[in-house]
């Protein structure tokens, strides 16, 4: 499944969720749900179980069906 703005992944390293705010490249920022926090990171990196899980937005689920 590809990355794009507002996708939501929990961070293994302290639990804490984080939204997808911008893409560019391959270079993704994300927002903590407090938007005190910002992380830059590849996008490939958001595919690594050991880093990220992916939070499955369940409306954005029922329009792929």
């Amino acid at each position: 499944m590809k990355t794009k703005e507002g996708d939501i992944f929990k961070r293994d390293l302290d639990g804490e969720e984080y939204t997808v705010k911008r893409i560019i490249n391959r270079m993704v920022v994300l927002e903590s749900k407090d938007g005190k926090r910002q992380i830059l990171t590849e996008i490939d990196n958001l595919q690594l179980r050991s880093f990220y899980q992916q939070k499955w937005n369940i409306e954005a689920f029922k329009t792929m069906l």
